[in-house]
């Protein structure tokens, strides 16, 4: 009798292996992590739409490699605010969304 179930466990083994091999490719297909994000002073919200995009393969969207672009001298509290929060989930593994609401509240106080 444990012969017959050892053979069964090893069956079920390889047939969950192919069905894992399987879902795989269909799953990283839906990912919509990305490689390079521009993260673009005059431009705070278009950032922040990013931010906001859920994956749903992964909890945190990761936006890959942040590029900061600025003119000299330009400053913008919203942006850097929205790049600390990112940083923040970044290494927590899930984003703040709390947070993500308070900059905008802030922000309208501060105007």
């Amino acid at each position: 009798m444990s012969g017959k179930l050892l053979s069964l466990q090893r069956r079920l083994a390889r047939v969950e292996r192919g069905l894992i091999d399987i879902a795989e490719p269909e799953r990283w297909f839906n990912c919509n992590c990305r490689e390079t994000t521009i993260a673009d002073a005059s431009k705070p919200e278009e950032f922040e739409r990013e931010m906001n995009r859920m994956c749903r393969v992964h909890p945190f969207r990761d936006l890959g490699i942040l590029v900061e672009v600025r003119s000299v001298g330009q400053e913008s509290a919203k942006l850097d605010q929205l790049l600390e929060i990112y940083r923040a989930g970044q290494s927590q593994g899930r984003p703040s969304l709390s947070q993500l609401r308070k900059v905008g509240v802030a922000l309208r106080d501060e105007s």
